[in-house]
This record gives C-alpha cells, structure tokens and sequence, in this order.
C-alpha cells in the first residue's frame, strides 16, 4: 500500500533579498530520502559548504514535513527542523509535535529552506504552496507567548513557530517553540533564527488533500497496533515523563551538563509528581496517543501554567 504522493513543493525564501522562489520537489529525492529529516539532510548538504563557519548569517535554516504528515497516521505530525548547528558546526536539528507539520503538508510544503539574513526583524507567512516575508519590529524583543498571541490575532487559527530573547541573542542552545508548548530544542536552532533576524514562522491552515479509503482502511490498522502496544497506556497516562524514572535507572539520564547520567532526586521529577498537578490530557494533532500535558501550580513563587500541546 502507497499513500498517492502529489507534487508537492519546496520553497526557498532569501531572506536577504526577500526573494522567494518556488519548486516541484522530486519525486527522486523524495523516494530516495524519505522527505522529512533525510530530505532535510541532504538539502544542507548541498546548501552549506565544509568550511562554513558557525553562528554566521550563511547557514541555512529548513522546517519540512514528513511523507505522512498531515494524515491520520499514528504519531505522524512532527515537524523537522534543520541546520549547521552553532553549537558544533555540524549538522544540527531538532523536531517537534503540535501543528506546524500538519500544516505544512496541508500547503503542499515538502520543506521550507530559509537562506541569508534579513536586514531587519523579520517573519515568514506560508500559505498554500507560496511564501512570504513580513517585517517585525514590533515582535522583537518579546517573549514566546506574547510573540505567539500577536501573531495569532492577525493570523487566526495558524501554526506559529518563533524565538524569544535567548535565540534574538544568540544563546547557542536557544529553542524554536512553536503552538505554544512545543519546542524543537536540541543543537541551538533558536540561535540560527536569530543570526538571520528572524523571529517566527507562520504556516496557515489549508484543507489537507483527500486520502484514498485504501489508505485510511490502513491507517485504521496501524493505529490499532500502536494503541496495543505495551508502552502506550503509560505514554497517555503520564506522557513522556515516565521515561525519566527508567532513564535515570539505566544511566541515561543526562545530568550536570552530561557529566552524569542520573540524578538521586528523580522521585521529585518523575511523571508521578507532575501528576499532582496535571489538569488535562492533550496531544498533537492526528496523533492517538495523546502524551500531552496541561498542568497548573496554583499558588506559590512558581505560580504558572504549563503546556505540552495546545492543539484544539
């Protein structure tokens, strides 16, 4: 069984010239690399040399969506992020549940290739298969969730991903965030954006291509394998904080910077703690397993609510 696979494209935006251009993405790489991470990969490869040097503007910054993102397949719904990380030099990503794969996939976007830097404070608007950069001015300087909430009133119903202040200033392992919770956090890809002033991505909503009942007939059955699975009742019970206890267990728990792999304080961090102050299950769009987290402290210096997913 084959998911039909509609030419779909990949769209480069210079944020230099603010030029955009727009491509059929082959159907080559994409049976080559498998879209999502592999395609990612070996368009870096391609874009930045071996003597690029990290942290400079030159670097190239690309968010694309997997072959099933978009559908109803079982935990199909992240996003890739891809770059020369600035923290190594080397190849850098991060991925991230939520929205802001689906979305791409919805506007037909295999991968969306940022290049150069913008003059000044800057986001991008994909819409359908079509890009465009906007300024702000306005957004510099603020903090994800305020980033997140303007935008969002401009641009009702979208996926917004962005940087706060630590990727503005170039902490070498800031996060790009995106629908509110989710952060794609590993290899600094929050310092990239802000080495090319740009503040956020913004992915509106398009109706996803109709899918074949063949294919949803088998998705029905993945999705009735995955639930079955022995881990699964946990992950939707405590979502991925029940990892923490086993990690720290096997020593794979990184500690101190990596300089340790477990830490002796684990029951004050584990799932069943935050449990204590969980008030709602969640999970990324598409996805039957539902790891996400609301939770509230309700009094206290640390006051706060905190969120996995913010999916509707």
């Amino acid at each position: 069984m084959e998911r039909e696979y509609d030419m779909r494209k990949t769209i480069t935006v210079n944020l230099t010239a603010e030029a955009t251009r727009v491509m059929d993405t082959s159907r080559t790489m994409i049976s080559k690399f498998l879209g999502g991470r592999g395609y990612a990969a070996s368009l870096l490869f391609d874009l930045v040399p071996p003597e690029y040097e990290s942290g400079i503007s030159e670097n190239a910054l690309i968010l694309s969506s997997g072959l099933l993102n978009g559908t109803p397949w079982p935990a199909a719904s992240r996003y890739h992020l891809t770059f020369r990380s600035p923290l190594t030099g080397c190849y850098g990503y991060a991925n991230a549940g939520g929205k802001l794969g689906p979305y791409l996939a919805y506007a037909g976007v295999d991968a969306l290739v940022i290049t150069g830097k913008a003059i000044a404070p800057s986001y991008i608007v994909v819409e359908e298969d079509s890009a465009r950069v906007e300024k702000a001015g306005e957004l510099w300087g603020k903090r994800i969730g305020e980033t997140e909430e303007l935008l969002l009133s401009k641009y009702a119903g979208a996926s917004v991903a962005c940087i706060g202040p630590a990727g503005e200033n170039g902490v070498l392992y800031a996060s790009v965030m995106n629908d509110g919770g989710r952060a794609a956090g590993r290899t600094g890809g929050g310092a990239v954006f802000g080495s090319k002033n740009l503040k956020a991505v913004v992915v509106l909503k398009t109706q996803p291509t109709p899918l074949s009942r063949e294919f949803l007939a088998e998705t029905k059955t993945a999705t009735k394998k995955v639930l079955a699975a022995p881990a699964i009742p946990n992950l939707h019970k405590w979502g991925t904080p029940f990892l923490t206890a086993i990690k720290n267990m096997i020593g794979d728990l990184p500690t101190k910077n990596h300089q340790l792999g477990q830490v002796p304080f684990i029951d004050k961090i584990d799932a069943e703690a935050f449990e204590h102050y969980k008030v709602e299950t969640k999970g990324c769009l598409g996805c039957p397993i539902r790891c996400g987290r609301i939770s509230v402290i309700k009094e206290g210096k640390y006051k706060c609510r905190t969120t996995g997913d913010l999916t509707p």
